[in-house]
């Protein structure tokens, strides 16, 4: 049952966005979102589905010729290229969060691209904002927002959608999470699932259906939880966070295993519920808020990060050609990393693709250091 779960998980991580523009009736109820900045809530509740812009060891010609090289990330070439080439013509909506500067700017182009006709086939391109500051003001802000996207989703649904819709799929959501909470406890300690087949198992929460979801979930953790422990050094995998197990199976191809992310799309997904007794577009927007990204405050980060180390040997820091965030944040990784004196690699090629050579280097040489750590304390 769990290797039909986890399948059946990763199929639902791994393929939604690429089977965009087969189906006209399933295209015309979802929306596709670049970054996990936006409530899937918003999206569920509205009546339609979210679908997340992923990237791909694959060329993106067509974007290639309108994107400046090394300023988007895989996942945003992939989605300007299938707009440019009509895949998204059929989808009800796109939404970009302003959670990076990548992704404002990508909103940009793909409304300028198709102002002037040159993705002439776009559907309705959005922008979610939401303020990472603590204040009534911004509070009050980022509430409107979130009631804003609704009112649009729903408008484009073609059907009225109240707070009960909202508060109903907050709950489904939750169900979802503490499903995604019991297979992230199963990397915890000696590990029993690896890193390869755990992100797209968490992952998956963000697409699939979430009492299919939680079915899932469950059926993988009951049986799993009897599997023998995995003996290879732990990874935490951090730096600009990763859409795909792409980095995770290079890691360990190496001999690791990868028991977290700083990543959305992993292990940070999922880790507390949503409370919407109150106002469901306030706590939407306080939830989402604390979603790492680009724009997440950089104290927030390093406590993700600290509480993330208890269960790991070495840390992978992916800053690729692209990244112009997370490494203005590296000297903070480093001195954090040696107070728990925690060896760590900066690898640098595109982690939705392949690796470099050297970054390959890089991890076998940090690998050492860990099973060398960890035979110095059996012994000792």
């Amino acid at each position: 049952m769990s290797l039909g779960a986890i399948d059946e998980l990763r199929a639902g991580f791994e393929q939604p966005f690429w089977a965009l523009g087969r189906d006209v009736a399933s295209d015309g109820r979802t929306v596709v979102v670049s970054w996990p900045s936006v409530p899937v809530e918003l999206v569920r509740a509205a009546g339609l589905a979210p679908i997340f812009a992923r990237g791909r060891n694959a060329p993106t010609p067509t974007a290639h010729g309108v994107l400046e090289p090394d300023l988007f990330p895989n996942r945003l070439r992939q989605l300007v290229d299938a707009g440019l080439t009509g895949r998204l013509a059929g989808v009800a909506a796109v939404v970009l969060p302003r959670s990076s500067d990548p992704d404002y700017k990508c909103f940009l182009y793909l409304r300028e691209l198709a102002r002037l006709g040159t993705a002439a086939e776009l559907p309705p391109v959005l922008l979610f904002d939401l303020l990472h500051a603590d204040s009534p003001d911004a509070r009050a802000y980022n509430a409107d927002r979130a009631r804003s996207l609704y009112a649009d989703l729903a408008s484009l649904a073609g059907q009225p959608r109240g707070d009960d819709e909202l508060r109903g799929a907050v709950a489904s959501a939750n169900r979802a999470r503490t499903a995604a909470r019991r297979v992230q406890a199963l990397r915890a300690g000696a590990p029993r699932l690896s890193g390869v087949d755990a992100l797209p198992s968490l992952g998956a929460f963000l697409q699939l259906e979430p009492e299919r979801y939680a079915a899932l979930a469950d059926a993988a953790a009951d049986s799993l939880a009897h599997r023998a422990p995995l003996e290879a050094p732990r990874v935490l995998v951090a730096g600009e966070p990763v859409d795909g197990a792409a980095l995770h199976a290079a890691i360990e191809a190496e001999g690791a295993v990868v028991v977290a992310e700083l990543s959305p799309f992993g292990a940070c997904g999922t880790e507390t519920d949503i409370d919407s007794s109150g106002d469901p577009f306030a706590a939407l927007a306080a939830h989402y808020e604390r979603v790492i990204d680009a724009r997440l405050p950089v104290g927030a980060l390093m406590q993700r990060l600290d509480a993330a180390l208890v269960s790991a040997d070495a840390v992978v820091i992916s800053l690729p050609p692209d990244d112009a965030s997370f490494g203005w944040d590296y000297p903070r990784y480093r001195e954090l990393l040696a107070r728990h004196a925690v060896p760590h690699a900066v690898v640098h090629g595109d982690p939705a693709g392949s690796l470099t050579p050297s970054d390959r280097g890089r991890i076998q040489s940090l690998l050492d250091d860990a099973r060398a750590r960890r035979e110095a304390a059996r012994v000792y």
